[in-house]
């Protein structure tokens, strides 16, 4: 459940939302607000907990709907807050297409032409995944299409998407193919070239840009829509 609009606990709301319960032990707002998920025990560890990130790497790895600050905190900045993808109101998805021609050698026919994507999204270092990861092994050519939603009920809603597709094709694929990649309607790669197979070809936000979580209707929910489209 999010954090409480209103009458909201340090412990039994802040802490809770982000760490599936409170049991007992001291908590100090400040430090549960500055640190990142990634301090915590999915991360390096360095803290016991998970954390709201609104300080580290000024907010670079904060979560949705909080904003950076390093200096003060205030338990209303929480208020409604969610920490974890919910698959329904919170989620990300992916809409997959290979619109390459079906390759004419034999054998065997209309199969040479399938790639395999990977859409994966990390934290702001690339060093991280935290579980927002899917994609389509061997997607047929000539309209081949995979749509699914990617994130998981225990991971975090990172306010923006470090995301990295990687497009294995299959050996028989020659140079000329290319991709497109948009994030809620926003062109990241246009006409961007696929490597001859079997060579992966990586693209990734770093290069091309990051995006923002946001309300998309298309999505039906808050979070990141990531449209895939091999084509000629």
């Amino acid at each position: 459940m999010p954090v409480p609009s209103s009458n909201i606990r340090l412990a039994n709301d802040v802490y809770a939302e982000a760490n599936g319960g409170y049991s007992s032990g001291e908590v100090e707002l400040f430090n549960l607000g500055f640190q990142s998920y990634f301090n915590g025990p999915n991360g390096d560890n360095t803290i016991s907990y998970n954390a709201w990130g609104r300080g580290v790497g000024s907010g670079a790895n904060r979560i949705y709907g909080t904003t950076a600050t390093s200096t003060n905190m205030n338990l209303n900045d929480f208020a409604g807050l969610t920490y974890f993808y919910d698959n329904s109101t919170f989620l990300v998805k992916v809409d997959l297409t290979n619109n390459l021609p079906a390759n004419a050698f034999f054998p065997p026919p209309g199969t040479n032409n399938d790639v395999t994507i990977d859409v994966t999204l990390f934290n702001s270092s690339y060093a991280t995944p935290y579980g927002v990861v899917g994609g389509a092994n061997n997607l047929s050519p000539n309209g081949g299409t995979y749509n699914a939603t990617i994130s998981s009920t225990n991971s975090p809603i990172i306010f923006r998407g470090y995301w990295k597709v990687v497009i294995s094709p299959s050996p028989q694929l020659v140079s000329g193919a290319l991709v497109d990649i948009t994030i809620n309607g926003s062109a990241k790669v246009t006409n961007g070239g696929i490597n001859a197979g079997p060579t992966p070809t990586t693209f990734d936000g770093a290069t091309y840009g990051t995006q923002d979580v946001a309300y998309n209707g298309t999505l039906g929910g808050t979070g990141l829509l990531i449209v895939v489209t091999c084509h000629t």
